[in-house]
């Protein structure tokens, strides 16, 4: 019993009142020359070749591997004049840190 309504809900959906095509394109759309058309491997060749956002991603992530490696420790909390000491010493060794 559904199967029928559906049909005849779909059937009324496809009306034929749609607008001719040949009456919706204007007369100065009409007039202008066709597009000149563009061969396209240039254009896919260039998505071939990396972007210098990836390179500079790849420059960036070396760089925080070398960091990484050094095994610099987390600073830790607890006496102000002890925790200015290791600062300096933790800040001593990044500035050895060849970059």
């Amino acid at each position: 019993m559904i199967r029928p309504i559906f049909l005849v809900l779909f059937c009324a959906a496809c009306g034929a009142d749609l607008p001719p095509i040949e009456g919706t394109i204007s007369d100065r759309a009409r007039s202008q020359p066709f597009p000149t058309l563009v061969p396209l491997d240039p254009i896919l060749a260039e998505t071939a070749r990396p972007s210098r956002a990836a390179l500079a991603e790849a420059e960036l992530r070396g760089r925080a591997t070398r960091l990484t490696r050094q095994s610099i420790g987390r600073p830790i909390t607890g006496d102000l004049a002890e925790r200015g000491r290791r600062l300096r010493d933790r800040a001593a060794r990044l500035r050895a840190i060849q970059i």
